[in-house]
Order: structure tokens, then sequence, then C-alpha cells
């Protein structure tokens, strides 16, 4: 295992992480990819692209694939929040007493690159996707 970590040099939501990297054969070819993981289930959400084998394919790399059928808006880290989700419908039910707050519609935007970063950070939230989004308009 130590020697195919790619860098050590990262900081999950509990501390420090490995970037670990996954050879894979998808059907645009060869690519070295890091899966990205439900913190509750440990489903397979998407994955980030490394490395190409193919030249046509480098626009790929540091780019990330998140699979929208497995992704639901949520703002809790908490795994007691887990409770709360349910499966059957992919949504997330705020508990008696938990506070709707003016940022319940926004949603993740997988299509910006710096939501995707704070994602996986483990620091997005809809505040701040609020804030970006305004000093970007």
């Amino acid at each position: 295992m130590t020697n195919q970590i790619i860098s050590k040099g990262f900081t999950g939501r509990h501390g420090q992480a490995y970037l670990v990297p996954v050879s894979r054969n998808l059907v645009t070819g060869a690519h070295t990819v890091s899966d990205i993981e439900c913190v509750f289930c440990g489903s397979v959400l998407g994955w980030k692209y490394l490395n190409a084998e193919e030249q046509s394919q480098k626009y790929k790399v540091g780019k990330f694939i998140l699979e929208t059928s497995k992704i639901t808006k949520t703002s809790a880290w908490d795994p007691a929040c887990a409770a709360n989700f349910t499966e059957s419908t992919n949504r997330y039910f705020p508990t008696e007493g938990t506070s709707r707050s003016m940022y319940e519609a926004v949603e993740f935007d997988s299509q910006d690159e710096d939501e995707c970063e704070d994602l996986f950070s483990g620091v997005w939230n809809p505040g701040l996707a609020v804030r970006r989004r305004s000093r970007v308009a």
C-alpha cells in the first residue's frame, strides 16, 4: 500500500488523508483515477482523474466525475445525521426541531470545479456556495 500512495499531503474531514491511484480502463481509454466514496455508506459516488494515457484525454486530468443519481442535497457531515437520510427517496429530511435555513434551496453545482473541491475537502455548505456565487456574478 505505501508504494501506491501518490501524496500524503491531503487532509480529510477527520485528519490526514492519502491520495491513492486506481488504474481503470474506461470507455474512453486507460486512466488513473481516485474514487470518491460516501462517508455514510461507502458507495462510490464518482472519481477524480489523476492521469490519462491518451493525449486526447489529458484534458480530464484534475477533473471530477460525480454520478448525479448517487448525490443528494445535504449539508450534514455528522454520521449521526445519516439516520435522517431516506434511501428510498434519496432525500435528507431534517428532524423535528432542526431549523430549515434560507439556504435550503441551494444545491451543489457539480459543474463548478471550486464547489467540487469544497465538497471533497469536506467544507462545502450552502452558505459558502451562496457567497462564492455572489462574488462571481
